[in-house]
């Protein structure tokens, strides 16, 4: 199969339902959300959306899940690549600006969720997300040690770049309006990699 016949493909419908969900948990939260909502944005049956998701608390997990595990899996590659700390840290940069770009509403949705402290980051999402936090503490004390990453709390370099990376997209429609971009066109993604890039360079390199 062809490149363009895989990128004309429809997305599989479990991951338009997730795709829907994200953004209607994120603009509602979890309470102004119902099942209902999700079917008929996706245009389907309740019924069917059930066969997917049997409960909206499983929906809502699983929409939580992949947006961590996408981000996790993409950073841990980045960390685990070739080539020198500050190749990998522009690496790591870019996959998650990528990342956060192409989930709409992801980022806004993970920092609601852990804003409110609600029942999913109790859970066994807490372990994953700090999982992909201690990734990247763990990357950076590699890169301390080897002399090319400035000194300091590897924890707190790590929740500072954690905002310059999530805010820009949690905060989309106050973004929209300082801008002037909608903040996951391709534009604002493209000028968010690149301003990003800088940013953690000149925060952490030698």
């Amino acid at each position: 199969m062809n490149t363009a016949t895989q990128e004309t493909q429809p997305k599989p419908r479990k991951e338009e339902i997730l795709d829907v969900a994200t953004r209607l948990f994120a603009e509602r939260g979890y309470e102004g959300t119902s099942m209902n909502d999700v079917a008929e944005r996706v245009g389907m049956r309740k019924a069917s959306l059930f066969y997917h998701f049997a409960t909206k608390d499983a929906l809502y997990e699983a929409v939580l899940d992949r947006s961590v595990a996408s981000i996790g899996a993409a950073l841990g590659a980045a960390y685990a690549g070739e080539g020198s700390f500050a190749a990998r840290l522009e690496q790591a940069a870019d996959v998650m600006t990528v990342a956060l770009g192409a989930h709409p509403c992801a980022a806004c949705l993970l920092l609601r969720e852990a804003m409110d402290w609600g029942p999913v980051i109790r859970g066994k999402l807490l372990d994953a997300v700090l999982g992909v936090l201690e990734a990247g503490a763990a990357f950076l004390r590699a890169g301390q040690e080897a002399g090319e990453f400035v000194e300091g709390d590897a924890k707190q370099l790590v929740l500072t770049a954690l905002g310059t990376h999530f805010l820009p997209f949690a905060l989309s429609k106050l973004v929209e309006r300082y801008t002037g971009h909608a903040p996951f066109s391709p534009e604002f993604v493209a000028a968010r990699r690149a301003a990003v890039r800088r940013q953690v360079r000149d925060m952490l390199l030698k």
